[in-house]
This record gives C-alpha cells, structure tokens and sequence, in this order.
C-alpha cells in the first residue's frame, strides 16, 4: 500500500486498566456511523493492534489525503471519543494519543524489494 497519495500514520493509546475486553467489545461492534465517518475523513485502511500487558493499543491508518489542522472533527467521531472516553486514558476530551515517526517502509512489487 505505497500509494504517494496515501497518508500514512501511526499511534499508540492507552487502555484503563481492566478495560482490555471492553475495548474489544466496543470495537467489534463499532457503529455502522462511526465507519461511514472515518470513509469521510478519508480513511482507506485502519488496523489496531492491542497489546494487553501493557495495555497499549497501536493504531496504523492510510488516508487519501492528510487530516486538515483544524478543521472540525466530525460529530460521529466526537461521539465515539466520548463513548470511548471510559476504556482509554484520556488527556481532556481526547484520548492520550502518542504519535509515532514513520521510520521505514518495505513492500515487494513485481519481485522487487523496495524500501524507505
């Protein structure tokens, strides 16, 4: 997935403690809204990874175009964080997100081997 169009970032979270299953939950029954919304934002692929002891949640998107810096979040994505807010460690009315530098980038094409 190297599409140069594609804006790719990366993140860790944080899960309350005892709130590992929960999390789980919620997501395996995400919103139907909540998807159509994250589409609109233009979120192409999201994967999370949790990792339960340390209670870290690792979260890679691509987007088709980069998030515009204050631009208004959409009101469904407002109302997830807030149903959220209970499962994750929260810094005011957003999850405690630490950003993550992208330091290399592998994918084979064709038989090649190309990285970055």
């Amino acid at each position: 997935m190297s599409d140069p169009k594609l804006h790719v970032s990366g993140f860790l979270l944080r899960i309350r403690p005892g709130k590992t299953d929960e999390y789980r939950r919620r997501h395996a029954e995400i919103w139907p809204k909540m998807l159509d919304a994250l589409r609109r934002s233009g979120v192409v692929s999201y994967d999370i990874f949790l990792n339960e002891p340390n209670l870290m949640v690792f979260g890679h998107l691509f987007r088709s175009r980069a998030p515009e810096p204050g631009a208004p979040e959409d009101p469904v994505i407002l109302r997830w964080r807030a149903f959220m807010a209970d499962v994750l460690e929260m810094e005011g009315e957003e999850p405690l997100r630490e950003p993550l530098e992208h330091v290399f980038h592998m994918e084979f094409d064709e038989g090649i081997c190309r990285s970055s």
